[in-house]
């Protein structure tokens, strides 16, 4: 019966999981880039994977344009598209069909005695994903929450046209799919398979 070293057994599989963790964070923030609200783009750019809790602190720098009377409006292309008497639709379908998602991010190897976090930077984040009370300088004074944005507006970015989108991601099978495909990653090259019967 040949013999198999496996006194390294245990440092093989502490690098295993500072890889598959790393990668969970990466199809994560993919993920979340594609499912969430865009419109300038800020938002979906803004996921982070760090080593500490992501503060939302970046300010929009299409928005400080804005604010300092550069640009008028929210997005001159869109307003654009939008008067052009060819064009038929909804003005959300054609952000989200000219949209360019950031290409997966690079895993980041964090060992595992430290913390990894991914959360997005942008200012208005805890309006985005709807945190309760979370507002946004939107259409009105004082601002808006995302929820009461999506009765205001004709409809709303994500794909899934759901306030909530975020809280939909976090408790179904994407955020399990994020992990599979993870592991599938991480073990692919020691032929392991996750397969089972029930």
């Amino acid at each position: 019966m040949p013999n198999k070293d496996i006194s390294q057994l245990s440092k093989d599989l502490e690098q295993d999981m500072i890889r598959l963790r790393g990668k969970v964070a990466s199809a994560m923030v993919q993920d979340l880039q594609a499912a969430g609200p865009w419109w300038t783009g800020h938002f979906a750019t803004s996921w982070k994977i760090s080593e500490t809790p992501v503060e939302p602190v970046v300010k929009s720098k299409k928005r400080e344009k804005i604010d300092e009377g550069k640009i008028e409006g929210y997005d001159a292309s869109l307003l654009e598209v939008m008067s052009d008497p060819d064009f038929s639709g909804s003005a959300y379908d054609q952000i989200r069909t000219t949209r360019r998602l950031p290409k997966r991010k690079r895993p980041k190897k964090v060992p595992l005695e430290k913390d990894m976090y991914v959360g997005n930077e942008a200012e208005y984040a805890g309006f985005a994903v709807n945190n309760p009370g979370a507002t946004a300088p939107v259409g009105v004074e004082g601002g808006v929450t995302y929820s009461e944005h999506e009765k205001i507006v004709d409809e709303i970015t994500p794909p899934s046209k759901n306030p909530d989108w975020y809280k939909i991601y976090m408790g179904n099978q994407h955020y399990n799919d994020a992990i599979a495909l993870a592991l599938a990653e991480t073990f692919k090259a020691k032929n392991i398979s996750f397969g089972a019967d029930y």
